[in-house]
């Protein structure tokens, strides 16, 4: 019902929260489960603040001011999902047209039959889907050739999951255009919490991302590992060059996770 993991659960009940990933999981985590047995959960970390950890700004800060969980942290609290967005929006904007297309011309007929005007609307109704499917056929051809020619001038990288296991996934990345970029967002309505290490330097900046407000991290020339740590995989979305990640399985029973990237070879 919580949706959080056994040993947490445990733990919370315990009062043991050094094996909890962070200050801000013990928080959030007590309030999720006060809130599923039909307690106050805001009143309940109210009253017992002198027993749970604090945090600044939503989750926890080191001294030096930035977010920067340990390595231990975020293995010990990520989990196994898989959240596969498969292809780029691009790709499938043909089909979309399409579809955009035949629900126009279903409307148009619906319309011509409601009305009493005989031969003058079947002449408007034959006309506004000859109309109608021209135009959506010549945006898709346009749509189409813009995107082979975007294949063309960019080559995007090719991205293999290796290994995953309780929570910690391992991926080859080859065929990688240096410098790129790194984008994660949220799917629309979602929001995660996010934090990114190139070559064991935790990224800044980290914390919350949805739709709205994406994160992009710089990879450098000499990038040879990155590591993204995701609150809420369900809701994440995650582009390397251009590529969309495929995620592991079982993101709905395990929502955190940490993804380990390897660069094998670039261009």
């Amino acid at each position: 019902m919580t949706k959080i993991q056994k040993r947490y659960l445990i733990a919370i009940e315990e009062g043991d929260y050094e094996i909890m990933p962070g200050n801000f999981y013990v928080r959030a985590f007590i309030k999720q489960y006060a809130d599923t047995v039909g307690l106050d959960g805001d009143r309940l970390l109210g009253d017992h603040a002198s027993v749970i950890p604090e945090i600044h700004g939503g989750f926890q800060v080191e001294d030096s001011g930035s977010f920067s969980p340990t390595r231990s942290e975020t293995k010990r609290a990520s989990k196994k999902t898989n959240f596969n967005y498969g292809g780029s929006v691009q790709s499938q904007l043909p089909t979309l047209l399409l579809a955009v297309a035949v629900i126009a011309i279903v409307l148009v007929i619906w319309k011509a039959t409601l009305s009493d005007d005989g031969e003058q609307i079947q002449t408007e109704v034959a006309s506004n889907i000859s109309q109608t499917t021209l135009a959506s056929q010549e945006t898709v051809s346009s749509n189409t050739e813009q995107t082979d020619s975007a294949v063309v001038a960019e080559q995007t990288a090719q991205v293999t999951l290796v290994s995953s296991a309780d929570g910690y996934a391992e991926y080859d990345i080859t065929s990688l255009s240096l410098p790129s970029e790194l984008k994660i967002s949220a799917v629309a309505g979602g929001s995660s919490w996010i934090s990114v290490s190139v070559n064991g330097i935790v990224q800044e900046p980290s914390g919350i991302v949805d739709s709205e407000n994406p994160l992009t991290v710089a990879l450098p020339l000499n990038t040879s590992e990155i590591e993204v740590v995701v609150g809420v995989m369900p809701a994440t979305i995650i582009e390397l060059d251009g590529a969309v990640v495929a995620m592991p399985a079982d993101y709905q029973e395990i929502q955190t996770q940490t993804l380990s990237f390897t660069v094998k070879s670039v261009e």
